[in-house]
């Protein structure tokens, strides 16, 4: 299941108004370019959470060992 990342919330979230890579009201045009640029960047952090969340997991063991 890699790949896969966790909820951010359980509510609805609270987005700035503005977008922070064009600095443009995200009601006005299309951000999918942003949406793109916003994701490279945060890959590693990504990749960096998964691996502390997996770790631990494996940390853990397993609670009801059959």
């Amino acid at each position: 299941m890699t790949g896969v990342r966790p909820r951010l919330a359980s509510h609805a979230l609270d987005l700035p108004n503005h977008c922070d890579i064009c600095n443009k009201a995200r009601s006005h045009g299309n951000h999918q370019r942003c949406s793109k640029v916003r994701q490279v960047r945060q890959s590693a952090y990504w990749d960096a959470y998964m691996a502390n969340v997996e770790a631990k997991k494996a940390q853990q063991g397993r609670r009801y060992a059959r």
